[in-house]
């Protein structure tokens, strides 16, 4: 039976489930050393991604309970550090960050988390390392101010001449429009995923580290400040409080991890409390329906 969960991964091979963001249950663990970096769901499937020594940790959950795990080798380098569905496709992003001009980015691809294709070799001299999926192509962004589009994930475009001090954080899709964010405020949007507004900033040191299309307006959350958008373009400013470093939104609130193993919730992605802590630091959230 499908229900909606908040699944939080992290370190230690952490995974824990809620069905409304404020309950948490018992967390799984996993060896020490495992580190879940991201999750999604789709499909009624939750996939995790992460390393473990030298190797990829794959891990896939068709009821939040039970998790069938794979490894591959990541040469103790290309190690997969986001996840994203699209497509009725799950991609993993991934690289070697270390290796300034020559990361070797790479995807990972499967349909049921059963079998992993890959490692696919995407091009570019820096990492993707957050994606979103609508209008039928992908756009991803990543180091450097690398921002680039797909329509099938394998071959990407990239944007020419962006400047590093124009790096992309997190990229979400809402209302046919991609909008990403970033250092200082920083804001800008694109519908084909090659012309970007000009972008708009706001104070120094207001970090952007998420968005999310929430029902029917963007929200961009980052360190003391929120900013809510209809369109993309015109843009509310917030002050927030104890705000988490990423952000999921489902069933009309908002969750999010904090350093260190702090869960945070919020009804309006302003005021923000703590409702779950472990001694191991959470990474990620993510929100869908799991279960057939």
């Amino acid at each position: 039976m499908a229900r909606n969960l908040f699944i939080a991964v992290g370190h230690d091979g952490t995974r824990v489930t809620s069905p409304d963001g404020q309950t948490w249950g018992e967390p799984q663990l996993g060896k020490e050393g495992e580190t879940y970096r991201a999750v999604v769901c789709g499909k009624g499937l939750a996939i995790a991604v992460g390393g473990y020594g030298g190797n990829n940790i794959l891990s896939v959950t068709a009821d939040g309970v039970t998790w069938k795990l794979q490894q591959q080798d990541a040469q103790y380098s290309r190690y997969a550090r986001g996840v994203t569905f699209g497509d009725q496709e799950f991609i993993a992003l991934g690289g070697d960050p270390v290796s300034v001009g020559a990361a070797k980015p790479f995807i990972l691809t499967t349909r049921n988390g059963d079998k992993w294709n890959g490692p696919i070799d995407i091009g570019g001299k820096f990492m993707l390392r957050r994606m979103a999926y609508g209008g039928e192509k992908y756009v991803a962004v990543g180091d450097r101010g690398r921002r680039a589009v797909s329509k099938d994930a394998r071959t990407w475009t990239d944007v020419a001449d962006v400047k590093p001090i124009d790096t992309l954080i997190d990229v979400a899709y809402g209302n046919g429009a991609f909008v990403g964010v970033g250092l200082h405020g920083l804001r800008t949007a694109t519908q084909d995923g090659l012309k970007w507004v000009r972008p708009q900033r706001g104070e120094e040191g207001e970090h952007l580290n998420a968005v999310v299309w929430a029902k029917d307006h963007f929200v961009a959350v980052g360190a003391g400040v929120t900013y809510f958008s209809n369109d993309a373009l015109k843009w509310e400013r917030h002050v927030n409080r104890d705000a988490p470093n990423s952000v999921a939104y489902g069933d009309g609130v908002f969750v999010g991890p904090r350093w260190k193993g702090r869960l945070c919730y919020s009804t309006d992605g302003i005021e923000w409390k703590e409702v779950y802590q472990s001694k191991i630091h959470l990474e990620a959230v993510a929100f869908g329906s799991v279960g057939t």
